[in-house]
């Protein structure tokens, strides 16, 4: 092959490439959060004609009450995308690594205007309104109007836990702290779907989780 001929072939070959990882690249950017939990079918008739509809899990109403004594419900989040998680303020293993990372992606999302952070407490009868406050003033947590610790009834957390978000929260004996939850955040999108789990130890997951949130806003809802 001549020299012309073949930095002609090469040419090519690189222009083929360039378009090959383009493509790619197009492909991660509309990729589609999966919906996450358990799901059924529906069948309709519309005009005669049937239509099976797919109904996905997702998070039911709920109540707390947040740590700036106002209620914190799915009203709260209606519409908007929010990421919950689960701790307990005297915990001595993870929740303080999490509460971190989680400082650090709420500062780091403060443009996404309608991103809400739920954090629940596992552990209300320590974890007081007052203890709550105590707590994010020792961790220096700026909070604005838009990431809430809350608190409800054991049992209640920890259904809502188990059986809405699909993660542990749980008295453990065995466990350091006395307590056993997910060091998961969860992703929940306006519709009130699950979207994702996010390890909430590990920073390179919850800029993932920062990258997902702008991909959905920017993919499903076209904002």
């Amino acid at each position: 092959m001549k020299i012309g001929s073949l930095n002609s072939f090469l040419i090519i070959i690189a222009a083929i490439l360039l378009i090959s990882c383009s493509e790619n690249k197009q492909e991660v950017k509309k990729r589609v959060l999966p919906i996450l939990g358990f799901h059924d079918t529906e069948l309709t008739i519309e005009d005669g004609e049937e239509r099976i509809d797919t109904i996905f899990h997702k998070v039911s109403d709920f109540y707390f009450m947040g740590h700036n004594n106002s209620p914190v419900t799915n009203l709260t989040v209606n519409g908007k995308i929010y990421v919950a998680d689960f701790f307990f303020t005297h915990c001595p293993t993870i929740c303080p690594i999490m509460t971190k990372n989680l400082a650090e992606f709420h500062k780091n999302t403060a443009d996404i205007e309608e991103l809400i952070i739920v954090s629940h407490t596992i552990d209300p009868e320590r974890d007081s309104i007052t203890r709550l406050n105590e707590y994010i003033e020792l961790l220096d947590l700026e909070t604005r109007d838009d990431w809430f610790f809350v608190r409800g009834s054991q049992e209640y957390t920890y259904d809502i836990g188990k059986y809405q978000y699909l993660v542990n929260a749980d008295i453990d004996p065995a466990a350091e702290g006395g307590f056993l939850h997910s060091e998961h955040f969860v992703l929940v999108d306006r519709e009130g779907r699950i979207r994702g789990m996010y390890e909430g130890t590990d920073p390179q997951q919850v800029k993932q989780l920062e990258v997902d949130i702008r991909q959905l806003i920017a993919i499903e809802y076209g904002e």
